[in-house]
């Protein structure tokens, strides 16, 4: 039982579960396959339409700040006087043109919505994407008592530690609520008719329940707008499994959290000096990530750019919305540095040569 608490908090390892696995080469005929078109180049302040059932459209950048390791003291090891560093990284990114802002009702036991509600709080509301998710632990006495009622409940709740009165997108954090998916839909869409959120999406889910949510959410006129997914070099599961395709067929905004594998993909970690042991997505031996890094790191000598804008220009040339977590205004230049420009199809297919197919697993990230 305290193995799945403590999973249900940080999220549980998605692309190798908890002990390290050994990484499997993707299909070499998908080299360099599966990019958007290079006219398709967003800076800082492009945006993407993210659907809602009344108009208009959300218009959020093409590059989300993460917000996992803000308050967040098991994974990430949080300490209260790193604020004021969150705060200027923050604030570089907004000056740049970054509205999208990531959290969850999980992150930090709460933490990590009262601090971008402290962030934002002096913002013009219409300048900034808020998006967070229901916290769906099968263990909550609040999901097993109100099935479709509990998606209400928890967002009332982060919206007060948010300090607003609605936010731009409501995810479902997993496929592991205790509710069946057309109670879930039903308690989502009551969001939307409150005008608690605008938006609604999932994270997790695989291509049939997304689907399933679809179907049940359009019986409500409301649009599943999302799927949020671990996707990164090391993990390309939803790309090789033809889900990203499908959700790109259906204008549907496929969002990459763990861009970095957890900063495995930043070139701060290697054999010499692995990541922390909490850090548990994308978990591989370091020596077998490190030709990765090696051909990351040479792309980025040419191009001029840190290995974190590789990494992430390479999710968005896959056509993912990347997710990054951000706890200083040097990460925040970083991944800035990932936008305006594009990786040329050699390139990426350089670095899909080094790539890992990754997995899924059925207790938390099956997509």
């Amino acid at each position: 039982m305290e193995r799945i608490q403590t999973g249900l908090a940080s999220g549980m390892a998605a692309a190798a579960g908890f002990p390290k696995s050994k990484p499997k080469r993707p299909d070499p005929q998908q080299d360099g396959k599966n990019t958007i078109p290079l006219s398709i180049c967003p800076d800082a302040r492009s945006r993407i339409k993210i659907a809602t059932s009344k108009a208009p459209e959300i218009e959020a950048s093409h590059l989300c700040i993460g917000t996992w390791s803000w308050g967040d003291r098991g994974t990430w090891h949080w300490k209260d006087d790193e604020l004021p560093a969150v705060r200027e990284a923050f604030q570089v990114l907004f000056d740049a043109g970054i509205n999208f802002i990531d959290t969850a009702q999980v992150y930090g036991g709460g933490k990590s919505e009262e601090i971008v509600g402290e962030l934002i709080a002096d913002l013009p509301r219409d300048s900034v994407v808020v998006q967070t998710k229901w916290h769906v632990s099968p263990l909550s006495s609040n999901n097993l008592l109100h099935p479709v009622d509990a998606p209400v409940r928890a967002l009332k709740d982060s919206l007060k530690r948010l300090k607003l009165d609605y936010v731009d997108v409501y995810l479902v954090h997993g496929p592991i609520h205790p509710q069946g998916i057309a109670s879930v839909a039903e308690g989502m869409a009551e969001c939307v008719r409150q005008g608690l959120t605008r938006a609604v999406g999932v994270a997790n889910y695989d291509l049939d329940d997304f689907m399933e949510m679809r179907k049940e959410l359009a019986r409500h006129d409301i649009p599943l707008a999302v799927n949020q997914c671990e996707y990164n070099v090391l993990r390309r599961y939803p790309e090789m499994s033809g889900q990203m395709a499908a959700y790109r067929e259906m204008d549907v905004v496929f969002q990459s959290y763990s861009s970095l594998a957890q900063g495995r993909l930043t070139g701060k970690y290697g054999v010499q000096n692995p990541a922390p042991a909490t850090r548990r997505f994308s978990n591989y031996d370091a020596a077998d990530v490190q030709p990765a890094l090696d051909v990351l790191g040479a792309v980025a000598m040419a191009k001029g750019k840190s290995v974190a804008a590789v990494a992430l220009n390479y999710n968005i040339s896959k056509g993912a919305l990347p997710v990054v977590g951000i706890r200083s205004a040097e990460q925040a230049r970083q991944a800035l540095g990932a936008l305006g420009w594009r990786l040329a199809g050699r390139d990426v297919e350089t670095i899909d040569r080094r790539s890992f197919e990754g997995g899924k697993s059925m207790f938390w990230q099956q997509g």
